[in-house]
């Protein structure tokens, strides 16, 4: 759905925002009179068509914000040498009013985003509803409260009476701030690095990052809560009122690419949208994949990957939020690509690896005095020293694991390697030494955070939140983290079957406890009632290939009539498949990944058919051959397994020939073709 359009028969006579007053703003009238005024239906194409026109003079400033240049950029020997060298001093960012100006189409497309904030009061709950449960994605929960606060303080009035050519007026506002580099100094705190960026301030940036917040809440949100009561009413379902919030935030940032936006708030923008992004349309969507791609691009832009200090032009949160940033993106590269099986975009071995301090939100707003006695509990590896759980700490623990990840990958993706062997017992080694230095809340198993009735587990820096919300929320980081340490040695123990053609026992052991773990959040669903599309998350990032895994085992014990109990207790396994298939078969067509879990599901439920349907007669020579190869074809059948990434796993056992394999002995085949 695009942003609401105005109503036919509305006008704007094309005004600008003056004046400080709270609430209402007087006008003015605004320069864009002096430009020729499109006719009115102009502002009723669709939102693609008004954006594929482009000023003929769009890209005539982009040179000017070129972004981060390494040591190896044709300007590194003047910047080495600047008492010698001193032709490229960086140009003075370009004043706004020197700007090419922005169309009046642009302009009104978004004063149209702007109607759906009319109802910020309700989506206040929203933003509460999550700040109740956690700290925010990458951006810190009191920022949140300044922004909406400067927003409606000054803008309330406005917004709430949606009058057209108010909105066009606060439109272009928008339009100038975006244009308009942020500026920071070393002592700038972050309230007022906060209040910059709202109220007269206000940018895109910011517009959309509370839109794409709303809309996660949503996302995230079971069906049947009680917040969406509202929405009901105006005929709208949690999926449609989601999709809307992506779609205005879609719009967002392509106005702020329109505006060759390049800073720490547009990157903050695009993580979360990503995130948005990824629950409506799914982790294998190729809009995901282009998404994160843009994201790890504006991050080295931005020299983010080479460290963040805090120095004379940056103060302490914002060094902080910027380490915050990198990690961030750097572990959700190792995920995507892990999934989607393609080499990741961020390499450690062209970054600087500096983690944030394990602080939460509200520490990084503090300053002074309270700041020094905050810095005072963080030990020399960064971690608090006050048992406090929040979200930094599990990034920071979710970072040091993708590290390994990306070893892994190279591994499994990269091209044969004569020490490969060598190579994964030492990934082994370095992984036992990382799991042995983990703060002891890491050594908490997830059955016996989830499997606990009561527990303070991370709330003594949290006491203004609800216990239950808490428990949740930390329960939820143990869960995922465990499950995805699991999954790196499920990822490397199947490079070793596809490299080094090893048997799969190994793989077996791993594949049951990574799904058992899946199982256990699974049946947690109503405790895990804020955060629906995690859950999600676990079933297809985790759960489906374990559960092909185990089901391609059992497939090969009906072929062989070999069964072993210790390695793989057939009855237990058919169980827990059969758990699994029903948890796929409840997520429904609103969510992102629902393609990727209803083709898993058809794909297990055949195999549970085979499994359990009577097995055929085997002719008395057919049998004979079997005892002689029996034992060979068990171990040797996963190598028609493709096994470099879970998307192309997941699609060859949706359309393996399972009767060919059942009743002739044969090996699995494609499409009619053999897969060797």
């Amino acid at each position: 759905m695009s942003p609401p359009e105005i109503a036919q028969g509305a006008e704007y006579s094309g005004y600008r925002l003056n004046g400080t007053t709270t609430g209402q703003s007087s006008l003015v009238q605004s320069p864009v009179l002096s430009m020729q005024q499109p006719a009115l239906g102009s502002h009723h194409r669709s939102a693609s068509s008004v954006l594929s026109t482009t000023p003929e003079s769009a890209m005539s400033f982009r040179d000017n914000k070129t972004g981060f240049l390494g040591p190896t950029a044709y300007s590194a020997v003047y910047t080495e040498n600047p008492g010698s060298l001193s032709i490229l001093e960086p140009e003075e960012a370009e004043d706004v009013s020197n700007l090419p100006p922005i169309s009046p189409e642009k302009i009104q497309m978004g004063a149209d985003v702007l109607a759906l904030l009319q109802d910020m009061p309700r989506y206040q709950r929203f933003v509460q509803r999550w700040f109740d449960s956690c700290d925010g994605i990458v951006v810190m929960q009191p920022v949140f409260r300044v922004w909406i606060d400067e927003m409606w303080r000054e803008f309330g009035s406005l917004l709430s009476e949606g009058r057209p050519d108010q909105l066009y007026a606060l439109s272009e506002l928008i339009w100038r701030n975006t244009r308009r580099p942020m500026k920071t100094h070393g002592q700038m705190t972050a309230h007022e690095w906060a209040k910059a960026a709202s109220g007269r301030g206000l940018r895109w940036e910011v517009v959309g990052i509370l839109l794409s917040l709303i809309g996660l809440v949503a996302v995230n949100l079971s069906n049947w809560d009680t917040i969406f009561d509202d929405i009901r009413e105006d005929i709208v379902d949690r999926a449609t009122f989601a999709e809307r919030m992506r779609k205005a935030s879609d719009h967002c940032l392509c106005y702020c690419y329109e505006a060759e936006t390049l800073n720490d708030l547009y990157i903050c923008f695009m993580y979360e949208d990503l995130v948005l992004l990824e629950c409506l349309k799914g982790d294998a969507h190729y809009s995901s994949w282009q998404r994160t791609g843009e994201l790890c691009d504006a991050v080295v832009a931005m020299g983010l990957h080479q460290g963040n200090q805090t120095d004379a032009d940056t103060p302490f949160f914002l060094a902080q939020l910027r380490k915050k940033i990198f990690i961030s993106v750097y572990a959700r590269d190792k995920v995507v690509a892990s999934f989607l099986g393609r080499p990741p975009r961020l390499s450690y071995r062209y970054c600087k690896m500096d983690m944030p301090l394990d602080l939460n939100d509200e520490q990084l707003f503090e300053t002074g005095a309270e700041l020094e006695a905050t810095l005072k509990t963080i030990d020399a590896d960064g971690w608090n020293t006050c048992g406090n759980l929040n979200r930094n700490t599990w990034i920071r623990v979710w970072f040091l694991e993708c590290q390994l990840r990306e070893e892994i990958l190279e591994l499994a993706l990269g091209p044969q390697q004569e020490d490969f062997e060598l190579r994964s017992n030492g990934i082994r080694r370095a992984q036992g030494r990382l799991h042995a230095s983990f703060p002891d809340f890491m050594k908490i198993s997830p059955e016996e955070v989830l499997n606990v009735s009561e527990g303070t587990m991370g709330m003594e820096a949290h006491s203004g939140r609800r216990e239950k919300s808490m428990r949740q929320l930390n329960a939820l980081f143990i869960v995922c983290i465990h499950a995805g340490i699991m999954h790196t040695d499920f990822l490397l123990q199947r490079a070793l079957v596809s490299r080094m053609k090893t048997d799969t026992k190994q793989l077996i052991p791993i594949s049951r406890r990574l799904l058992k773990l899946i199982l256990l959040a699974q049946a947690k669903r109503d405790f895990f009632r804020d955060f629906q599309g995690d859950l999600v998350y676990l079933l297809t990032t985790h759960g489906l290939p374990s559960a092909g895994v185990l089901a391609v085992e059992l497939l090969k014990q009906e072929q062989t009539r070999q069964y072993a109990q210790d390695i793989l207790p057939r009855s237990e396994i058919i169980q827990d498949i059969s758990v699994f298939i029903s948890a796929l078969a409840a997520v429904g067509p609103g969510e992102g990944n629902y393609g990727i879990c209803n083709q898993g599901r058809r794909a297990l439920k055949r195999v549970l058919d085979m499994v359990l349907s009577p097995p055929a007669p085997i002719p008395a020579a057919q049998q004979q051959q079997q005892a002689g190869e029996g034992a060979k074809g068990f171990d040797e059948m996963s190598f028609f397994m493709p096994t470099g990434n879970d998307a192309d796993f997941l699609q060859w056992l949706d359309t393996v020939e399972f009767d060919a394999v059942l009743n002739n002995g044969a090996m699995p085949t494609v499409g009619g073709a053999d897969l060797v």
